[in-house]
């Protein structure tokens, strides 16, 4: 009877000590236990509405590179768990879904949206509640004036205006020209950056024109372009209304030269436009992506980013065309995991402050170095003049 108590005893004993022992684990090693958990990433796109063909690729793109990052073993030893918020194409919708992620899912950052119009109503709210923003809007109003907590990826339409004066009239050797935009925050912000610094390459405005983006005839603008007598048309505007002008272009017989903003080139562009661009006159801003394919197999960023890109997409959603969008997300994606490691937490202050640390180069080809005073990261050099021909982009050569 004793030893059959005693044997109790010791159990009970042993029972309390592991038990003792697991309690001491879990308060010493609570962070271990919390490392476990997700690092939560919420995502705001317009996946559905008039925006869906921008909203859609982006999705795309980010779920590619968080996978991608989660095979590696994710960010300091935690998976990343994305949480994606449609806003319907509305800027409304587009401020709810950034407080939702914020306050109900408490994300440690947001990315998105994927245009100025739906961006604007959320950064208030990214500066009240101090959340990290990565904004796939090409606005320059989004970081000017510079907020604290919000910090871009597409090159703003303002920054590129420069690069597409200098091309217009030191190479193509135009410096009568005709600024044609359509009056969204896009083609405005690229027309204002043509016309500020229009003076300094030597250029002469000869004919401003704009129209709706929704218009569908720019055969008045266009008429009035040609009266007078430009050496080029610039053209600041989207994938749609861009179409419009190039079938516009051809009724009227026009032949200077276009040359168009980095909304432009995408497969909706192409698939409105047909072959109509494939004239030698047509010089779209685009990234080095549209002509990968033209590149030697072994190129280091077609090697190492773009083939890898392109197989899981063609693997997970059937797709074979990389677009602007593609990259916008991919990148946003992995500048967070950038930051992620530098900062050695998720926390959003410290998230926030390691932004300004990170460098990156990925899927756009841009040299990313955000700073303390600049939340753009990128100055333009990721874009080039390209042509269309033989149903391929290719870099322009004089």
């Amino acid at each position: 009877m004793y030893s059959r108590q005693r044997r109790i005893g010791l159990v009970l004993r042993g029972a309390g000590v592991l038990g003792l022992a697991f309690s001491l684990l879990l308060a010493i090693g609570g962070t271990s236990v919390k490392a476990a958990e997700p690092i939560k990433i919420g995502v705001v796109l317009c996946i559905t509405g008039w925006g869906g063909p921008l909203g859609t690729p982006g999705k795309e793109a980010i779920t590619i590179a968080a996978e991608d990052i989660n095979r590696r073993g994710g960010v300091l030893g935690r998976q990343i768990e994305l949480y994606f918020e449609d806003d319907q194409s509305n800027p409304t919708n587009a401020a709810l879904a950034a407080t939702k992620l914020i306050r109900d899912k408490n994300v440690a950052a947001v990315i998105g949206s994927n245009l100025t119009v739906f961006c604007m109503p959320m950064l208030p709210i990214f500066e009240r509640e101090q959340v990290p923003n990565i904004s796939l809007g090409a606005g320059h109003e989004i970081t000017d004036p510079l907020r604290k907590w919000v910090f871009r990826i597409p090159l703003t339409d303002y920054r590129l205006s420069p690069r597409m004066l200098k091309f217009t009239v030191e190479t193509l050797g135009a410096k009568r020209i005709a600024l044609l935009y359509s009056t969204d925050a896009s083609g405005m912000m690229g027309a204002k950056g043509v016309l500020d610094n229009a003076r300094k390459f030597g250029a002469t405005i000869v004919a401003n024109e704009k129209f709706d983006p929704k218009d569908t005839n720019m055969i008045p603008q266009l008429t009035n372009i040609k009266a007078a007598n430009a050496d080029a048309i610039i053209l600041y505007t989207s994938a749609a209304p861009a179409a419009v002008v190039a079938k516009n272009y051809q009724q009227l017989g026009l032949k200077m030269p276009v040359v168009a903003s980095h909304g432009v080139p995408t497969p909706e562009f192409l698939k409105l436009a047909g072959t109509i661009v494939e004239n030698g006159r047509w010089m779209l801003y685009g990234m080095k992506a549209l002509y990968a394919e033209q590149l030697p197999l072994n190129e280091p960023w077609r090697k190492n980013i773009y083939d890898p890109f392109k197989k899981s997409l063609k693997e997970k959603y059937g797709k074979s065309d990389i677009t602007p969008f593609h990259a916008n997300g991919h990148d946003a994606m992995y500048i967070l995991a950038e930051a992620l490691k530098i900062a050695g937490t998720d926390d959003r202050a410290a998230l926030r402050n390691a932004l300004e640390k990170v460098k990156y180069k990925g899927l756009l080809n841009a040299e990313f170095a955000y700073t303390a005073t600049d939340h753009d990261g990128q100055t333009g050099e990721a874009y080039e003049p390209l042509i269309r021909k033989d149903g391929k982009w290719w870099p322009y050569k004089k």
